[in-house]
């Protein structure tokens, strides 16, 4: 029984976490961290045996620990990261993983220095009507991708707290961090690209089976001109034999998620709850319990992405494909926000540096 740590208890612990590592037979969470005091007790029941802690090196001194897992701010990922890899431990990290090639090179480095496994929490491959497309897409029913278009629209950013509410970063520091930090440059890495861009780019990565050539973009501030961070993004893969579009955007006056994959056989389309496949064969439809915009904090997701986690653990032979697949996103958002500087020229997407030179 592999034993870990939880690291901020904030929405995505408390509705996605925490749930997801109940009744695993393989791991259990036997201590936790979080900046404030009222938010450890709030959950207390949720982890009944376990210890608490406001400090992680704290915790990671006191406790013999075989992973992390961190539901902090994305500004906090990279150092938590390298800290719990020195330790020797394992570690299982909310996306973003990074937000710049920097940190990026830092915990790859650490990682291999450290021989443990590190692994992103890409948990809307297991969404059912993500995986029924993928499982579509695989078995060749359309046939080679040539098209893809992704679309998320919100109203607004997803509800994240304050040092005062139910949030914060958990690391014990002092940082003030504004009521909802995906509008905190600094904590978030910027807006709506961060934190949908890299959804949809390891969904789409799956489906094209392979990284772009080319990239470009554009940021927006189309309905908050006074926030920090853009509320729209548009974003264009090319590759050798097929692109994807994507927009995302907090400026939407309906919640929504849809895709569409063009194939050389047929088309798949993703309508929220709906997926519909149209080929020679005519139409096929299935409809799913939930719809997609209804939010990602689903413990039975999460439950998949924690099975992978450990199996990487176990296997050797699985090791890695994970974290390619993260560093990949971090790349291509960073050249995201290099071709908006640019306006919107398209950029090379090259070779990751490797991470032990």
């Amino acid at each position: 029984m592999l034993k870990g740590a939880i690291v901020g208890l904030g929405n995505v612990a408390v509705n996605g976490h925490l749930p997801g590592w109940e009744g695993c037979g393989q791991a259990r969470v036997v201590a936790a961290a979080d900046a404030l005091e009222a938010r450890l007790a709030r959950e207390r029941w949720r982890l009944p045996g376990a210890r608490f802690y406001t400090d992680v090196p704290a915790m990671l001194a006191a406790e013999a620990l075989d992973f992390l897992d961190i539901c902090t701010p994305p500004g906090t990922h990279a150092s938590l990261t390298r800290l719990a890899l020195s330790r020797g431990l394992h570690v299982l990290c909310e996306k973003p993983l990074v937000l710049s090639p920097d940190e990026l090179q830092s915990v790859r480095y650490a990682q291999v220095e450290s021989g443990r496994v590190l692994y992103t929490v890409h948990n809307w491959l297991y969404a059912p009507i993500i995986s029924q497309t993928t499982e579509l897409i695989r078995e060749g029913t359309i046939g080679r991708v040539r098209r893809i278009n992704w679309q998320v629209r919100r109203c607004e950013p997803s509800i994240a707290v304050g040092p005062q509410g139910a949030g914060g970063n958990g690391t014990g520091g002092k940082e003030t961090i504004p009521d909802n930090w995906r509008l905190d440059p600094a904590m978030a890495g910027g807006g709506i690209l961060l934190d949908h861009g890299w959804h949809a780019l390891y969904i789409i990565l799956r489906w094209l089976g392979h990284a772009p050539k080319m990239i470009s973009a554009s940021l927006e501030k189309r309905a908050h001109p006074e926030w920090p961070v853009e509320d729209t993004a548009t974003v264009r893969l090319n590759g050798p034999e097929a692109t994807a579009d994507i927009f995302l955007t907090w400026a939407s006056s309906a919640r929504g998620n849809s895709a569409v994959i063009e194939g050389a056989l047929g088309t798949i389309h993703v309508d929220d709850d709906t997926l519909r496949l149209t080929d020679d064969g005519g139409e096929r439809r299935w409809t799913f319990d939930q719809p997609l915009s209804r939010g990602s904090h689903h413990p039975d997701w999460f439950s998949r992405v924690r099975d992978d986690f450990l199996r990487e653990i176990s296997d050797e032979t699985r090791q890695g494909t994970n974290l390619a697949e993260a560093s990949l996103c971090a790349q291509l958002l960073h050249l995201a926000k290099e071709s908006h500087a640019r306006g919107g020229e398209a950029i090379a997407v090259g070779d990751l540096p490797k991470a032990d030179g």
